[in-house]
């Protein structure tokens, strides 16, 4: 069964509803007119009969039909008891179907008028029994018949025009209202073939209409759609670069590990470099593994993002990272400008990879003797953490990309380039923004910037 569309349905339906509308109240003023005219007839031939009865019950009166009932819109037949017809008035005589009770009034002094009947539908009668004939006096129904059907006519006529005109209005209205919905159609449509910048056009102040909250309705679905294309397609961007990538930082310790342990296989090394080839070896083999723990990191981020929400001393924190990283490298100059306390709401261990991260990135990248400088400063609303070297720097383009996995300068020797990734991703995750500036040959500034309410 073929549906019809919305606009159709809706015209139809009012239309048929109109039309019943008209036709009930038509028919109803039809039966009242034609029950008001029946009652108007039924009182002329009482009026007749009223003065048929007077003529019979005056004394001496002679039963002649002309004399008794003279408007020549009437039927009179005047007959003796017996039936026998006497006398006869009007235009044409009454159907021999009528069937006239011809018995004799009670006294001779009285007469007997039966209801007024329909004959054949065409005719009201009226009989008045007396005690030497019976009259029986009917008018026809034609004219009252002849009102109701030109009535008619002219309700059939009324009610085509209006249905016409509240057809054309309706049509009008609701081809108007349905516009909307058209350019609704036609922008899912235009979607549907890939044009994901459509929207549908939205007319000020329809924002109060059904059609107009539809309107914004689908515009912010259709927003929220390109969006999630958008970054789905990016995210799929990111993972083939990041499969790619990963795939040639894990091949380059691969391979060296591979070559190292043919040499040892096939006894080319001699027991001098021995030592040397072991040590090669375990260092590929430890920043393979570096590599594989910043992967997993990374994986569980964008899995779970944030694990804990706990109380964290920033100043407490930077000074143990601080302490590692002399540690390592105790001959370089640091200094440190940090308030007596200061809190945030964090993950614990997630806070002390950044600061690991930041102070690994500054030993990898700069000389041992390149002076770092630490500040963390707060107000109401922002913790800020800064990590600032006077190291080599990184260019303009370098430095855009420095939080993208597996970025590294053109020059980096080591590194696996995942450390400001990772140190991105877990500001991200308490609500912050890390930032980095730098210059060639002045250094470069790595700045966190946290919340300092809760997460």
């Amino acid at each position: 069964m073929t549906r019809l569309p919305l606009w159709s349905s809706l015209l139809i339906g009012l239309l048929v509803l109109t039309a019943v509308a008209l036709g009930i109240a038509g028919a109803t003023n039809l039966v009242a007119l034609r029950g008001d005219l029946v009652a108007r007839t039924d009182v002329q031939l009482r009026l007749a009969a009223s003065y048929v009865e007077q003529r019979m019950n005056t004394p001496g009166t002679r039963l002649g039909a002309q004399q008794m009932l003279a408007p020549t819109d009437y039927l009179l037949e005047i007959r003796a008891p017996g039936g026998r017809l006497v006398r006869r008035a009007g235009l044409e005589p009454l159907p021999e179907e009528l069937l006239i009770d011809a018995a004799p009034a009670p006294r001779p002094d009285t007469t007997v008028s039966r209801p007024a009947t329909v004959l054949d539908g065409r005719y009201r009668v009226l009989t008045v029994r007396g005690a030497s004939a019976v009259v029986v006096v009917a008018l026809s129904l034609s004219p009252v018949e002849e009102t109701v059907r030109r009535l008619a006519l002219v309700q059939i006529a009324a009610g085509a025009a209006v249905l016409l005109l509240l057809g054309l209005f309706a049509l009008l209205l609701v081809r108007r209202g349905l516009r909307p919905l058209e350019a609704v159609t036609r922008t899912a449509s235009a979607i549907a073939g890939g044009d994901l910048d459509r929207r549908v056009p939205a007319r000020k102040g329809a924002d109060r209409t059904e059609v107009g909250r539809l309107t914004a309705a689908v515009n912010g679905m259709l927003a929220r759609i390109e969006d999630a294309v958008a970054a789905r397609s990016r995210s799929e961007d990111q993972l083939r670069r990041f499969v790619a990538d990963a795939s040639h930082e894990l091949r380059t310790p691969l391979t060296s590990i591979r070559g190292y342990v043919q040499m040892l296989r096939q006894g080319i090394v001699d027991e001098r470099r021995r030592p040397d080839v072991l040590r090669r070896t375990d260092e590929e083999a430890v920043r393979m593994s570096a590599i594989v723990d910043d992967l997993l990191y990374l994986a569980r981020l964008d899995v779970q993002p944030l694990l804990r929400a706990d109380r964290v001393d920033l100043v407490a924190l930077v000074r143990d990272a601080v302490s590692d990283a002399l540690a390592a490298q105790p001959g370089r100059p640091t200094e440190l400008d940090l308030p007596q306390r200061c809190e945030v709401s964090g993950d614990t261990d997630a806070l002390r990879q950044v600061m690991a991260n930041l102070l690994g990135n500054v030993r990898v990248h700069t000389p041992p003797d390149a002076p770092v400088r630490i500040s963390l400063t707060a107000d109401e609303t922002t913790v800020r953490l800064e990590v600032a070297d006077r190291g080599p720097g990184m260019s303009e383009r370098t430095a855009a990309r420095a939080f993208d996995r597996f970025a590294r300068g053109a020059s980096a020797t080591a590194g696996s380039g995942l450390g400001l990734a990772i140190v991105a991703e877990i500001v991200e995750a308490h609500g912050g923004t890390a930032t980095v500036r730098s210059e060639p040959q002045t250094g470069t500034t790595v700045a966190v910037h946290l919340p300092a309410g809760d997460v």
